[in-house]
């Protein structure tokens, strides 16, 4: 299968809320040999407010952001139809899993596409991040991973690529790409088990029948910038959430077999957490026994003992089946306390991509229409979606981008809801007038941070804000 690499560079870190801003992708067959690419910008949404912090990073002034040709929707359907047109491939990214697909998901949810454009029509996504960081977890010396100033590795890609003598733009889309390519090619040449593994592991049905087949992997994960090895046995699929549950063979299963399902419960929710979750549909990277025999980790390990737990677990059925009810009960219990919390009154329509439900038929056969018409066909359609989500978005798609057909009442409407969330004084969960300025006022007073140099352009993007939104803020009555 081919290769996408691709990149975002955005107004923030909130996908919920913030905007794609450049797109960079290549598509490459498995050798990598270039077969197309793809580089487009689009200009600031009306209504959104973007962070100084990022735009000093990724170098997007005045003119990149208020007068670019491109409007962020434009941008959006160019990239949905050369994505499609590049399917079916693996959707390569760096930090792509938790950040770029996010941000993507969200966008074409709230432009009323396809959110899951990677993952569908039998196209797979990984996350190099991923296979550096276990690559160089279990074979420290295969590449060079630089030290910051608090004498810890760090995988940032532009500070990662260059210690491998790997020369690319930073922070611009397409430059990362680029890194990120080079780096995918380094790893396939120096640990090729390693990258064929990474492969396999953007594929839910590969993932599942690797775990179905060995009675051990080993596989990474990092927490608060410290990644750890597991090492585990496939036990069963999650009873709710259906993703592969594995025991962790650094637990002595013999001494939980026997235990009864509130005794089971007690252990693990005591803190002895035997049990580990593969996301599946997350590009997991699982190693066989023979990939890392010759690494310092199982040279640290006690492989045999690791064996006889592993043989003691394929014959526990008892065992496993009073862990999918125990699994069940904690699931249940969780749903009860998210629902005495009430954590989804609190929720705004853009918030709810995983939490809203899918549309129904006739919705979905609406947002192809309203894919495919003029603007003012689409205003009639956001009145007979049944999601009123649909419509809310349909109606601020509009407003961003053909505002002068909507009803003068409905325009006004918007206007003020927009006013109301930009002037806010009060914290909320999108960037405000006064968090642009707070931001600004940061960057002034720090004599060591590099973004000082475009002092200049922030603040000229300050004053068009000033201009458009009006200078005065208001704090919500409580």
């Amino acid at each position: 299968m081919d290769l996408v690499f691709y990149d975002f560079e955005t107004t923030g870190k909130e996908p919920h809320w913030d905007q794609i801003l450049q797109v960079g992708a290549t598509k490459v067959s498995k050798e990598f040999h270039e077969i197309d690419t793809f580089e487009l910008r689009s200009r600031l949404k009306p209504g959104l407010i973007p962070s100084p912090f990022a735009l000093s990073v990724n170098n997007t002034d005045y003119t990149k952001l208020i007068e670019a040709d491109c409007s962020h929707y434009e941008m959006l359907r160019k990239m949905e139809d050369k994505f499609t047109k590049w399917s079916p491939s693996i959707f390569v990214g760096y930090n792509s899993i938790s950040f770029d697909e996010e941000f993507l998901r969200n966008s074409l949810f709230r432009a009323l596409l396809d959110p899951y454009l990677t993952s569908k029509n039998n196209n797979n996504r990984a996350d190099l991040l991923e296979l550096l960081r276990t690559v160089d977890f279990f074979f420290p010396d295969t590449i060079n991973v630089p030290i910051n100033k608090k004498n810890k590795k760090t995988f940032k890609l532009d500070q990662i690529a260059p210690a491998n003598s790997i020369t690319h733009l930073a922070h611009d889309a397409f430059g990362d790409v680029i890194a990120t390519k080079q780096l995918a090619q380094l790893i396939s040449k120096r640990k090729p088990t390693f990258w064929q593994s990474f492969l396999e592991g953007s594929n839910k049905s590969l993932v599942y029948k690797v775990l179905s087949e060995e009675k051990m992997v080993f596989s990474c994960q990092t927490y608060y910038g410290k990644t750890t090895a597991i090492s585990g046995s496939f036990l069963l699929n999650h009873p709710v959430y259906k993703f592969p549950v594995i025991f962790d063979l650094n637990f002595d299963p013999s001494e939980l077999v026997e235990l009864s399902i509130r005794e089971l419960k007690d252990v693990y929710t005591g803190g002895q957490r035997f049990l580990k979750f593969v996301k599946a549909n997350k590009g997991p990277i699982l190693l066989k026994k023979n990939q890392i025999e010759s690494s310092w980790f199982f040279n640290s390990i006690s492989i045999n003992e690791f064996q006889k737990r592993s043989e003691i677990l394929a014959n526990a059925t008892t065992f496993k089946q009073n862990l999918a009810s125990m699994l069940m009960d904690i699931a249940d219990e969780d749903k009860q306390d998210k629902e005495m919390s009430g954590s989804q009154e609190d929720l705004m329509a853009e918030e709810t991509l995983y939490t809203g439900g899918f549309p129904n038929h006739r919705d979905q056969q609406l947002k192809q229409w309203f894919r495919d018409e003029n603007w003012l066909s689409r205003y009639d359609l956001c009145q007979q979606f049944s999601d009123k989500r649909l419509s809310y978005f349909g109606l601020r798609l509009i407003y961003e981008e053909c505002p002068e057909i909507l009803p003068l009442s409905v325009r006004d409407n918007i206007n003020l809801s927009v006013a109301n969330q930009l002037k806010s004084l009060n914290k909320e969960k999108w960037k405000t007038c006064d968090d642009f300025y707070k931001e600004i006022e940061i960057i002034e007073n720090d004599p060591n941070t590099k973004a000082g140099e475009f002092l200049f352009e922030l603040n000229r993007i300050g004053k068009y804000f000033n201009e458009t939104y009006g200078e005065k803020s208001t704090k919500n009555k409580e």
